[in-house]
């Protein structure tokens, strides 16, 4: 068994705390687990990839070749689709449907793409996948900051390789105090929005 997860988002999405829960929920369940981080100029607004490699026989690189990549999480809708060429040819995508403007856009030296073009070319790829708004339920249940555990529940109804109990444990222990019964809730919540995707599907 072996699969290759990509978290792609911006600075400030999460995407660390994100592939923590998931390699400490692997570990726990035996699994062999290697998880590394790359990570664009700006501390904060910049292209954060996250790796998170699991396997049940030995792993040698933390970084997931090309064409490898099992499914592609998408915090942020452009930064996805520049990893989209990453993808396995049964890959799948999970992408929240939220848009953050680069700094090249803010200074109108760039345009971010319209919403028809973002389409065809996940329509053209012919790849499974889904679109939840992450960000704007996360807003509803607390803040922005709550995307990244959206977007982990949502993922464990997609994944049988997931328990979302289980999951949903370890993220309890790891939230701190202040903010564990909002991470909670955004967990129960990502599940929902893909549930609801599924029907619709």
């Amino acid at each position: 068994m072996e699969l290759n997860i990509l978290i792609a988002g911006v600075g400030g999405q999460g995407n660390l705390f994100a592939s923590s829960i998931l390699a400490e929920y692997l570990l726990n369940k035996g699994y062999e687990v290697l998880a590394v981080e790359t990570i664009g100029a700006a501390q904060r607004g910049g292209s954060v990839v996250s790796h998170l490699r699991v396997s049940d026989a030995e792993i040698y690189s933390p970084l997931i070749p090309a064409g490898k990549v099992d499914i592609l999480m998408g915090f942020e809708t452009v930064e996805m689709l520049r990893n989209f060429e990453l993808l396995a040819g049964d890959g799948m995508y999970l992408l929240n449907d939220y848009k953050e403007p680069t700094v090249l856009c803010n200074m109108e030296m760039d345009t971010y793409p319209p919403d028809e073009e973002i389409t065809a070319v996940l329509k053209k790829s012919g790849k499974k996948g889904y679109a939840i708004k992450a960000t704007e339920c996360a807003r509803q249940i607390g803040g922005s900051l709550l995307t990244n555990v959206v977007m982990v529940g949502a993922l464990c109804q997609v994944s049988p390789l997931f328990d979302s109990q289980e999951v949903k444990q370890v993220l309890a222990g790891k939230s701190p105090d202040k903010v564990k019964e909002q991470n909670l809730q955004a967990f129960d919540a990502g599940g929902s929005l893909v549930q609801e995707a599924l029907r619709k599907a």
